[in-house]
C-alpha cells in the first residue's frame, strides 16, 4: 500500500509492507545519508532518565552504554554506532547499503548520492530509502527488493 508524505525540497512517498512497516524514500538534493552523522548509542543519565519504559525495553537488547556526562566519559566512540554500511550497487550506481548494528533497531535502506538530473544548479539528485526497526526477514526481502530497482532513466 502506498503512504503518502509531503516533502518540501525533493519527491518523498513510501510504502506499507504486508507487515506493516513503513518504507520511506527521499529523491531530491538533500536526501539525507545516515552515515554522514552518524549516531551513538551513547547517553547521559539525565537524557535516559527522560525514556519511556518501551525506550528503555527496545534498548535492552542493543549495545549502549549510559554515562553520568558525555563530554568526560572513557569509551570509543566506534563500539556504539548505531550503524554500519557497506558499498555495493544497484543498476549502474553504487550504493551505501546501511542497516543497524542492533538488528530491528534502527533504520535499513540505502543512499545513492550519484543521480544526475538535479536541475540547473545542481548535478546531483540523491536518492534515500529506508525503514525503521525491520525484522530481519523483512529487511532481507527489503535489501533484495532494492538490488532489484532500476534506475535506467539517470544511467548514463
Amino acid at each position: 500500500m502506498e503512504y503518502e508524505i509531503k516533502g518540501i525540497d525533493s519527491y518523498v512517498n513510501g510504502l506499507i509492507t504486508d507487515k506493516n512497516d513503513t518504507l520511506i524514500f527521499d529523491l531530491g538534493w538533500y536526501s539525507p545519508d545516515l552515515t554522514k552523522n552518524p549516531e551513538l548509542l551513547v547517553f547521559e543519565e539525565s537524557e535516559y532518565a527522560e525514556f519511556t519504559t518501551e525506550q528503555k525495553e527496545k534498548l535492552k537488547g542493543t549495545k549502549h552504554l549510559v554515562v553520568a556526562d558525555y563530554t568526560s566519559a572513557d569509551f570509543q566512540a566506534k563500539d556504539y554506532l548505531k550503524y554500519e554500511f557497506e558499498i555495493d550497487s544497484i543498476d549502474c550506481f553504487e550504493a551505501k547499503f546501511i542497516k543497524p548494528k542492533n538488528k530491528g533497531f534502527g533504520a535499513s535502506g540505502i543512499y545513492i548520492d550519484s543521480l544526475k538530473g538535479g536541475g540547473p544548479n545542481s548535478n546531483k539528485t540523491r536518492l534515500s530509502f529506508y525503514g525503521n526497526d525491520l525484522s530481519d526477514s523483512t529487511q532481507v526481502e527489503f535489501f533484495k527488493a532494492l538490488k532489484s530497482i532500476k534506475l535506467t532513466k539517470y544511467c548514463e
